[in-house]
């Protein structure tokens, strides 16, 4: 009786109150659940940009090992300049994809845009920063071909892939087919509205992740338009 009537006074001030031990309420609490229950001692984070959701692991508690991929150039300095002063951090110059290939990426204003595909009219109308944009060559390599490496200088054994790549994670996934039994869990961003040109439906994604056997254990919303429609979610999925 206490609990609720000291919650019930938090909500009319418009916050709440939750457990967070075991709580799956937020991003941060689930995946810290997730690492636990899979034993996680590496986080692939493909689509780096700066260091960002490195940064985010470390502030909630993760102490594994992080290898993040990021193409662009000029944001690539700033992840290797962050993962240096981090012993358990590896960082490289590249893309994921389903092929090694050199290949050309628009890098829009705001670089955590970037992406193989051309963002859309309604992306554009949203947000002003991807009307700026430029060209650039970047290397693209799979999963498979890196992973004997990664596992050779982390020595982790299960891993954590993380792909935010702007409408390339199928991609990403297709070009990890061996490195499968080393990933015990993952997260994709989801686009429930198209921002970019020839993006894949969400539903066609979720099932190349299905047929693998890694099926969704939480949704996060990233963002909404005026509608209060999500565009984007978080999915954190784990192989069953």
């Amino acid at each position: 009786m206490m609990k609720n009537r000291i919650r019930t006074l938090f909500k009319k001030t418009g916050f709440d109150v939750v457990r967070l031990r075991n709580s799956n309420f937020t991003l941060s609490t689930h995946l810290m659940n997730v690492f636990e229950a899979n034993a996680i001692d590496c986080v692939i984070d493909v689509g780096a940009n700066a260091g960002q959701y490195g940064a985010f692991l470390r502030d909630i508690g993760f102490a594994g090992h992080i290898v993040s991929f990021e193409p662009v150039a000029s944001v690539f300095d700033r992840l290797e300049s962050r993962a240096e002063a981090d012993g358990k951090w590896i960082s490289f110059q590249s893309a994921l994809g389903e092929t090694s290939e050199q290949r050309t990426i628009n890098v829009y204003d705001s670089t955590m845009f970037s992406s193989f595909l051309d963002a859309n009219a309604y992306s554009k109308e949203i947000w002003n920063s991807l009307k700026g944009v430029r060209p650039e060559t970047v290397t693209v390599a799979t999963l498979d071909e890196l992973m004997p490496e990664l596992i050779a200088r982390t020595g982790a054994t299960n891993f954590f892939l993380k792909m935010d790549t702007q409408g390339f994670d199928r991609h990403v996934f297709r070009g990890a087919q061996a490195s499968l039994p080393h990933i015990r869990a993952l997260q994709s961003e989801l686009s429930l509205i198209a921002v970019y040109e020839d993006m894949p439906p969400p539903y066609e994604t979720l099932n190349d992740f299905h047929r693998e056997n890694y099926f969704i254990s939480g949704m996060y919303p990233i963002n909404r338009d005026k509608s209060l429609a999500v565009i984007e979610y978080d999915c954190v999925l784990v192989r069953r």
